[in-house]
């Protein structure tokens, strides 16, 4: 076990795609959220802020204006404004991948693009949304990003729960084989089924990132790459204690770990996911403001109720603890 840990230490990471893409790092990449000023416009100092603030606390990456970054709400100039500054403010210190999902191929062709040109390391695409789509339309929109924007690693983006609907194994798998560039999958579903028929794939193995915070120590298990999580916005420090105490062969302690994530997922059930994850962030101390309408921020009886829940984990009080600095302190 210890020997197939160290396959997946960030120093030495699977290798690089044949095609000379880059790829996202492995580990745990934090689904950052996009902090939005009172005028409901993304707020760069803040957003420089939170991606300082990850510099420092060791996540491995950042997934920026995926569902948790409420990308999709964002207009296409608002999407690369905050893509760049991202990618400015991390300057090298931590990779940045770029979601650029939308419901057309051009504005996604469009995106990724852009997200190469500024300097982040891959980009992840969510299926097209709104309309219903064979099989065939579904890859020829992948085999199209992937070939528009060939300097970024491709990421295939599964969220049945936002898009409506599942990309077939089948077709992730087709797709790594056959396009250029397209280097693996992040699936945000509750199937570690799912994501052991991708790793048991004989032929190129894709890379493999789970998005479901309660699933990480599993993946892990079975072979994937890292996790991209919306906690770690809040508690980056325990998610990557996940990951690197797998990577080290400490499976009691990463398992443990994972109990206390799954513990946080479960206090924030029933409540606006984006909203609560916010909530958490300012918290700690740190930038989130408001979320774009209209999805719902968490009001006064729902943190009430996510404060009563988490008064009762007394294992989670230590990682909620404020950060302890000054508002913009790490700003330059």
């Amino acid at each position: 076990m210890a020997d197939a840990a160290a396959e997946h230490t960030p120093s030495a990471p699977p290798g690089p795609d044949p095609g000379g893409a880059r790829a996202a790092p492995a580990g745990v990449l934090c689904a950052l959220v996009t902090p939005l000023a009172a005028d409901g416009c993304p707020d760069l100092a803040a957003l420089a802020e939170l991606v300082e603030f990850h510099a420092e606390r060791g996540t491995h990456g950042l997934f920026v204006l995926g569902t948790t970054g409420e990308g999709a709400l964002l207009d296409p100039g608002e999407r690369k404004a905050v893509a760049e500054a991202a990618v400015e403010r991390a300057g090298g210190r931590i990779p940045v991948v770029v979601h650029c999902g939308a419901a057309d191929t051009r504005t996604v062709v469009d995106l990724a693009r852009h997200a190469g040109t500024v300097g982040a390391v891959a980009v992840a695409t969510v299926g097209p949304y709104y309309f219903r789509y064979r099989e065939e339309d579904l890859y020829r929109h992948f085999a199209e990003v992937a070939r528009g924007a060939p300097e970024v690693g491709h990421y295939l983006y599964q969220n049945p729960e936002t898009v409506g609907y599942s990309l077939p194994v089948g077709l992730v798998l087709r797709l790594v084989e056959e396009v250029p560039g397209v280097l693996g999958v992040k699936d945000t579903g509750d199937s570690i089924g799912r994501i052991t028929a991708y790793l048991a794939h004989r032929g190129r193995r894709p890379h493999v990132y789970v998005g479901n915070n309660a699933l990480i120590f599993p993946a892990l298990v079975v072979g994937a790459r890292g996790a991209v999580s919306s906690l770690a916005n809040v508690v980056p420090e325990l998610v990557v204690g996940v990951v690197e105490a797998f990577w080290e062969g400490r499976l009691e302690e990463a398992r443990e770990r994972q109990f206390t994530l799954a513990r946080l997922k479960e206090a924030m059930a029933g409540l606006p996911s984006v909203g609560a994850v916010k909530y958490l962030v300012e918290r700690r101390g740190l930038p989130a403001g408001a979320t774009r309408a209209p999805l719902p921020a968490l009001g006064p009886k729902q943190a009430a109720a996510l404060e009563e829940r988490l008064a009762a984990l007394d294992d989670l009080a230590p990682w909620l603890e404020p950060v302890g600095r000054p508002r913009g302190a790490a700003l330059g």
